[in-house]
């Protein structure tokens, strides 16, 4: 069975070449230039270990760890974990645009009793081996936010 290795700083992501084709191929098939190029150097290498140097895969092994595929190698503290045994951080403003993080600028009452602003903002996730050692950060989205203040809502501009 082949396996596709991703490394970061601290760590090395080893996937099933099956669940890593799955994958990228609903990203080639959504028209992801990076998807379909990593798509055909897993599904034309007949190595058994393929390593997969490319940034975007971070974004793609962020996906498959969520999903509960593969294993990960902690480099510092030397063990190997299962993903439901990694703890999930939110980055920044939150993991998504819709989980926007008001706190991280100044504080919800300040927002909403203030006048109608405008913030830029960034976020995205990280997964912290066991004993807090950080694996993997991908800043996932940035945009462009208003805050309504007699709504009292958070709209994505």
């Amino acid at each position: 069975m082949q396996t596709v290795v991703f490394e970061t700083d601290n760590a090395i992501f080893y996937f099933e070449s099956s669940d890593a084709i799955r994958h990228l191929k609903y990203h080639s098939e959504q028209k992801v230039r990076e998807a379909s190029e990593l798509l055909e150097t897993i599904s034309s290498s007949s190595s058994e270990v393929i390593n997969i140097e490319s940034n975007y895969f971070g974004f793609r092994a962020l996906d498959l760890i969520r999903a509960g595929k593969g294993r990960v190698y902690c480099k510092i503290c030397k063990e190997r974990y299962d993903p439901g045994q990694l703890t999930p951080v939110s980055l920044g403003f939150g993991k998504s645009p819709f989980e926007v993080n008001l706190k991280q600028k100044g504080g919800i009452f300040k927002r909403f009793f203030g006048r109608k602003k405008r913030i830029c903002g960034s976020g995205g996730q990280c997964y912290l081996c066991p004993n807090g050692h950080e694996l993997i950060g991908m800043i996932t989205w940035t945009g462009l936010f208003q805050i309504l203040k007699q709504r009292k809502e958070v709209r994505t501009c």
